[in-house]
């Protein structure tokens, strides 16, 4: 199957430049001041959710091209004097697989749109008229396919192409670009980075040059020294960035939108660790350094079998062969107290993260009413999962495909150590447990919901989940769609269940304690909102409109 045909765009430039890759990936605590020897003190301690929507990281909690719908994200640099280098990845729904990733540099005050649509053969497609700069460059108007490489080898044409059409999408800092004039240009000793002046915005046209020589001498490289990431322009991140998100379907006039979710690495000014990776298929030294994503993990560093509670067997071989454009992600070391080792690296800073997104319970409403012909989706998204736990493909029994969850472990040191996942370690908020695998879905159970009417009635019990005719919800696929009606109003089928709560209009409650084998109650990372379509019939033609209501939630107490 085609590998990251982005990443393979550039391969061939490689060797032409005599790129020979290096051993260790580029996560960099800069100090001091930026200058063009320094990237500026990490001084970013812990992750916060920005009350403000403004921050370091950025996620998008749903996208969709199902069903003649369209999804468009918007990113704002609110940062008037540095540029920034941004890691853009879309992740499918069923198991957060990755299916489209690159590299977006907004210029000071910049922002860059694109669209996700379905294309001829049923995969997703990623289109831009932007005129910011990309890499690889993404040409203006021409739609490019998302990748299949990464999903379910066993599944059909057709299933491969559907699982790009629903995920969410992860937005990173990786670096800033800052606008001073203290380089070295030519023979000037005065002058604002190369890396800069071509990726900003002239004024009389209101377009960078993206001069593809500079970009391929600048984003090519690895960086691990400090001074050389510092020359070529590059400096740690700060904040600013901001992000909004619609699905639009011209065939049903309805839209739904709403803002993304933003993380604050301390305040909005703190710096973080510079993280930039090249976006080659290079290999990657130890990626488990770099990453929680137990699938990228090398050998004995991620556990698969699981024999009892906490324990199990190591795999012997990288489930993927992680390559420098898997990096960064959420669980890049990116604090002070992040550093690229075991206990305090990409695992921590992965369980910071899923702390501040976990809830013990969802609330929203939801609207079937007949005489307007309402439908009702609630969307769980799920994004740090995927460093707990991920799904191996290549697996079998007996001939026949059996998926296998691999998990990440808390062990002694880097050198494999104890193989284990601590029943009570906080960290952990997703193991064997709690997770089961359906259907080629990673899947965790609520504790439970209650349903209400507007007037005040309440089922506690009376709610059936189908296909699968559970009483209690089950988040299947880690964007999973809760239909309230036989018809979606986003179109979801990948990781989609339906109830019937027993009223036609009213409100819900889902728990999500996650108290199984522990005594903290910690909750799930969840992220979403009510997604609700109402049709005007007394008119013609009949008017439509979405409503998207964002979940509330209860803290949980054990995060």
């Amino acid at each position: 199957m085609r590998k990251n045909v982005l990443a393979l765009s550039i391969a061939a430039m490689i060797g032409g430049l005599g790129f020979a890759g290096a051993a260790s990936a580029g996560v960099i605590a800069g100090t001091s001041t930026p200058t063009a020897t320094t990237l500026g003190a990490t001084n970013a301690a812990s992750f916060t959710v920005s009350q403000g929507g403004v921050g370091h990281q950025l996620i998008v909690p749903y996208f969709t091209t199902q069903a003649g719908n369209m999804s468009v994200v918007h990113i704002v640099n609110t940062d008037t004097s540095n540029g920034k280098a941004l890691k853009v990845r879309f992740r499918g729904a069923s198991n957060s697989d990755d299916i489209m990733d690159l590299q977006v540099l907004l210029s000071p005050g910049d922002v860059w749109t694109a669209a996700v649509a379905q294309g001829s053969d049923g995969i997703s497609t990623l289109t831009t008229y932007d005129n910011t700069c990309t890499y690889p460059k993404l040409t203006k108007g021409v739609a490019q396919p998302f990748v299949t490489s990464r999903l379910n080898p066993n599944l059909t044409t057709a299933q491969i192409a559907e699982n790009t059409r629903e995920g969410y999408v992860e937005i990173f800092n990786m670096a800033d670009i800052p606008s001073a004039s203290v380089y070295t240009v030519g023979t000037n000793t005065a002058s604002k980075s190369a890396l800069y002046s071509t990726i900003k915005h002239v004024a009389a046209t209101e377009t960078p040059a993206c001069d593809s020589a500079v970009l391929d001498a600048t984003l090519l490289t690895n960086y691990t020294v400090e001074s050389a990431a510092a020359a070529v322009g590059f400096a740690t991140p700060t904040g600013g960035l901001l992000g909004d998100w619609y699905i639009i379907n011209t065939g049903n006039t309805t839209v739904f939108s709403g803002s993304d979710t933003a993380l604050t690495a301390g305040s909005n000014t703190s710096r973080g660790n510079f993280v930039f990776h090249p976006q080659l298929p290079s290999a990657v030294t130890s990626p488990e350094l770099y990453t929680a994503d137990p699938a990228l993990a090398s050998a004995a560093k991620a556990v698969t079998a699981k024999t009892s509670l906490g324990a199990g067997t190591a795999t012997t071989a990288a489930v993927i062969a992680a390559a420098f454009y898997d990096l960064p992600d959420l669980s890049t070391p990116y604090l002070t107290t992040t550093t690229t080792g075991d206990l305090t690296g990409p695992r921590k800073q992965a369980a910071t993260l899923t702390g501040q997104l976990a809830v013990a319970s969802i609330t929203n409403e939801y609207a079937r009413d007949p005489s307007i012909a309402a439908q009702t989706d609630w969307v769980f998204s799920m994004p740090t999962r995927r460093y707990s736990v991920a799904l191996d493909y290549s697996t079998t029994t007996n001939g026949v495909s059996t998926p296998t969850p691999v998990y990440s472990y808390v062990g002694a040191g880097n050198d494999g150590g104890t193989t284990t996942i601590p029943a009570a370690a906080p960290s952990q908020y997703f193991s064997k447990d709690n997770t089961k695998v359906v259907s080629g879905q990673i899947c965790v159970n609520a504790d439970g919901q209650s349903f209400w009417s507007r007037e005040e009635s309440v089922a506690s019990a009376a709610a059936v989940f189908s296909p699968s005719q559970l009483t209690t919800y089950r988040f299947c696929g880690e964007t999973s769609v809760l239909s309230f009606s036989s018809t979606s109003p986003l179109g979801a089928n990948l990781a989609r269940q339906t109830t019937t709560s027993g009223y036609t209009n009213g409100w819900g409650v889902v728990t999500t304690n996650n108290a199984t084998g522990t005594a903290a109650q910690l909750g799930l990372p969840i992220l979403g909102s009510s997604f609700i379509k109402l049709s005007n019939t007394a008119v013609t033609p009949n008017v439509n409109y979405g409503l998207t209501l964002p979940h509330r939630s209860v803290a949980a107490s054990g995060s």
